[in-house]
């Protein structure tokens, strides 16, 4: 859910609504959904584009999707 409001937070305040900020891009509002609702991982090339529109660095993006911490464990 975190990751959500985050995401949401960045797209309101530069696009009136998720679905501008999917045509802006030339998404469909579904594709840009399944991301924002949790129900699809981006990939780094969505990222990448969605930090482009949003005119923020890649990184806070990553951060929103990346795990706090790492699945490795040293053995």
């Amino acid at each position: 859910m975190q990751k959500n409001l985050a995401l949401s937070g960045m797209i309101h305040a530069k696009f009136k609504s998720e679905s501008a900020m999917a045509r802006a891009m030339g998404w469909s509002k579904q594709r840009l959904s399944k991301i924002t609702c949790g129900r699809r991982t981006p990939t780094l090339g969505d990222l990448d584009e969605m930090a482009t529109i949003l005119e923020r660095p890649i990184m806070d993006l990553v951060q929103i999707f990346l795990p706090e911490k790492s699945t490795n464990v040293d053995a």
